[in-house]
């Protein structure tokens, strides 16, 4: 039996989104599992760090994953900056709010603002404040025909409850380190 390598990672993750969809909140409620209703605005961008393990049990990978994550203000004004904020990504959480029609056209202009960069990374889906409203089927529909063209996962979150916002951060997480591993070490051997 082979023994587990180790590694220690550094990988930069935008959240994208239109202003107000949450994407502070959840930010806050992964890095300090702390939920705040007071909206203030980002301008900018804000970066924040947390490292969470990943295993890879198929390579026999452990990897302590260092994110920083890069909060983009979604405001018009601060558009023009994206461009540079997003430089070096290497993972993207796409955000949008629940309470508001149209989510899907939310994640629809994250999406773009990716592909905008001419980078191929891994992406997910994040439809916050879950809790406070759910999606119409046509919405939903919509949603999911979209995920499923570019193979993003898809999960419902609520910084307010925590629901799922872990669970898509490390998601993330763990298609960023199957990525690099799949460029350091080549694909897997067919069984």
């Amino acid at each position: 039996m082979t023994a587990t390598a180790s590694y220690e990672l550094m990988k930069k993750v935008c959240l994208l989104g239109d202003p107000g969809v949450g994407k502070t909140s959840l930010i806050r409620r992964f890095v300090t599992d702390n939920f705040d209703d007071h909206y203030i605005s980002t301008i900018g961008a804000k970066i924040t760090k947390k490292t969470i393990p990943i295993e890879i049990p198929a390579r026999q990978l452990s990897v302590a994953l260092i994110l920083m994550i890069w909060d983009l203000a979604g405001q018009k004004e601060y558009m023009a900056f994206h461009e540079m904020h997003m430089k070096g990504m290497e993972g993207v959480l796409a955000v949008a709010d629940l309470t508001r029609r149209n989510a899907s056209d939310s994640l629809k202009g994250a999406l773009a603002m990716a592909d905008r960069m001419g980078v191929d990374v891994p992406m997910v889906f994040m439809l916050n404040k879950a809790d406070l409203a759910e999606p119409s089927d046509e919405e939903l529909k919509d949603i999911r025909k979209l995920a499923a063209q570019e193979s993003i996962p898809v999960l419902a979150t609520s910084a307010k409850t925590g629901l799922n916002v872990e669970q898509a951060f490390c998601r993330l997480g763990s298609e960023m380190v199957e990525s690099w591993a799949l460029r350091k070490f080549g694909p897997l051997p067919d069984l």
